[in-house]
């Protein structure tokens, strides 16, 4: 996946997550696979299609 389409959606998850979950350390986002770090520890993993479900415009 190109970088700037990563960055775009990086950006659309962190705002979201920062929204409605401030408790995380972290956000490790590989194009397919969202982990929420929190003291080291995954503490949720979503999917792509779980990202386009949950954010509203979500790039594609």
């Amino acid at each position: 996946m190109e970088y700037r389409q990563l960055q775009l959606q990086y950006d659309k998850i962190y705002s979201y997550f920062k929204n409605t979950n401030p408790n995380f350390d972290r956000l490790d986002w590989d194009g397919e696979i969202l982990y929420v770090i929190e003291s080291e520890k995954t503490k949720e993993k979503y999917t792509l299609n779980d990202l386009y479900d949950l954010i509203a415009n979500f790039p594609y």
